[in-house]
Formats: structure tokens, C-alpha cells, sequence
């Protein structure tokens, strides 16, 4: 019985690490495919008159985005990607970071609550059973205080609507969520709003990212078992 558990390890970490090449292979094409039809958008009807058709909805169209964001915030399959990167053309840059910032702060603070009172099997409704064990294993070695929270709203943005449950079913006060939350996320948010508008309107820019994309997928398959190791030890080092 012993003498297979190497074997079967070995296998089962192979369609991991598959698994993640595709999955960030999906994820650049996706990324580029919605930047490059938010260009064209902005090219066919001008980001001038998206612009004025929020500004005639008033207060609801902020009220309405910011919504739309903290749903995508608590419901996993929900994807932000898309209206945070328009949102600098559809509100300005300092605005529409503003705007998701609160969106976020808002969904991730329900994903607390739903953690906190509802427990671990409402939580594994929203999120599956796989994205749960992530949970658990992210808050038993990396979620210990405000800090380690901050460092995870700065470098894990990408999955902090699942951090967010984390913190639910641990020990950190939501006014600390909510504080380290909106402070941390001003400046990455504005970048990517900032990187979103520019991209939109500018055609050179649209092309330093198709680039840009190309250059980081080849160095992962240049040195994806070397990061693979590197990632191994970090996690060795920070378990129990």
C-alpha cells in the first residue's frame, strides 16, 4: 500500500501542473480577446459617446456597476475582467477604480458575512469543493493577520474573492477586511483601470500587451519546472 502512494502522487501532480499551463494559456487568450473587442467597441461608437450614455443614467449607472462588481465578487463563475477594464472609458480612470474598489470591498465583504454565518457548506456551494480545500490550506499557512492579509490584497488580487472567504472562516475582524481591503486595492486597481483605458483607445498599447502576454506565457514554459520548484519550497517553508 505505501509503496504506491509515490506513484499515484506522481501522477496526480502531473494534471496539476497541465492543468495550470492551459489554464493560464485560457486565461491570456481571454484577457486579450476582451481587450481587443473593448477596442474595437471603443472604435465603432467613440469613447466619447459610451462615456455620455453613463453620464445620462446619473447616479444609477455607478450604482449599477458597482453592483455588478461585488456580485462577480461572490459568485465564482462570475467573471469582472471586462466592465473593470471599461470602466476608466465609461467613468473616467480615477473614478472607475474608485467605483471598483467598492465593488469589490462591498462583494468581498459579503463573501465574510456568508463565511462567517453560514458556514463551510454554504461556502462550498458558491465556490466547489476544490476552490474550498484552496481556501482552507491558504488561510491555515498565509492568513494570520493584517498583514499577511495586505500582502495577499496586493500580490493575490486575481483570487481574493476566495481569500475573502478565507478570512470569513478565521479569526480576522471585518473592519480590518474592509480597511485593508480598500487601501490595498487603490493602486493595483488603478493600474489595471488605467491599462484598460489606455488599451481601449490606443492601438500601441493594445500591442505592448498582446506582446507583453506572449513574452510571460514563453518564459513560463521556458522555466515552468523551475517555478514549480520554487513554488514548492516557498509553501514547505511556510507550512507547519
Amino acid at each position: 500500500m505505501s509503496s504506491s502512494q509515490p506513484a499515484n502522487a506522481t501522477s496526480a501532480s502531473r494534471p496539476d501542473k497541465e492543468l495550470s499551463t492551459r489554464a493560464l494559456a485560457a486565461g491570456g487568450l481571454g484577457f486579450l480577446a476582451l481587450m481587443t473587442l473593448l477596442y474595437l467597441l471603443v472604435q465603432q461608437v467613440g469613447s466619447a459617446e459610451l462615456s455620455a450614455l453613463v453620464k445620462d443614467a446619473g447616479i444609477w449607472g455607478p450604482v449599477v456597476y458597482i453592483a455588478i462588481k461585488a456580485l462577480t465578487f461572490t459568485f465564482a463563475p462570475l467573471s469582472a475582467g471586462p466592465i473593470q477594464f471599461a470602466s476608466g472609458i465609461l467613468f473616467g480612470v480615477i473614478p472607475g477604480a474608485l467605483y471598483s474598489v467598492l465593488g469589490e470591498v462591498i462583494g468581498g465583504s459579503v463573501n465574510v458575512m456568508i463565511a462567517r454565518l453560514l458556514g463551510r457548506r454554504i461556502v462550498k456551494r458558491f465556490v466547489g469543493e476544490a476552490a474550498l480545500a484552496r481556501i482552507d490550506e491558504f488561510y491555515e499557512r498565509h492568513l494570520d493577520d493584517w498583514k499577511s492579509l495586505l500582502a495577499a490584497r496586493l500580490l493575490l488580487f486575481s483570487v481574493y474573492d476566495f481569500i475573502s472567504y478565507a478570512v470569513g472562516l478565521g479569526h480576522i475582524r471585518l473592519s480590518v477586511y474592509v480597511l485593508v481591503s480598500f487601501l490595498g486595492g487603490l493602486i493595483p486597481t488603478y493600474i489595471f483601470v488605467a491599462i484598460g483605458n489606455e488599451a481601449a483607445q490606443n492601438q500601441d498599447v493594445l500591442l505592448l500587451l498582446y506582446l507583453g502576454a506572449a513574452a510571460l506565457f514563453a518564459l513560463w514554459l521556458l522555466f515552468r519546472r523551475q517555478i514549480s520548484q520554487l513554488w514548492i519550497r516557498l509553501q514547505s517553508k511556510s507550512g507547519h
